[in-house]
């Protein structure tokens, strides 16, 4: 799944592409939770509100500088 095709989606469709891909690692970030998930072609950080309690937003990146903020924690074989 390119980038593009993942943008395309509705958000109950970009949580099922999430769950089907390899997840990374997670950060915290202003009282949110971040993780990360890769997918065949793209990354997605999964934005999650803990107080609420609910996911508040998907965002996918091709460029792989936005993996710098998790890299101490990817474990590369």
């Amino acid at each position: 799944m390119t980038l593009y095709e993942f943008e395309a989606l509705n958000l109950n469709e970009k949580a099922d592409a999430v769950w089907r891909g390899a997840f990374l690692a997670d950060r915290e970030e202003d009282g949110r939770r971040i993780q990360l998930y890769s997918l065949p072609g793209c990354y997605v950080e999964v934005f999650y509100d803990t107080e609420a309690n609910k996911i508040v937003e998907f965002r996918a990146f091709s460029n792989t500088q936005r993996l710098a903020p998790y890299l101490a924690q990817i474990n590369f074989i």
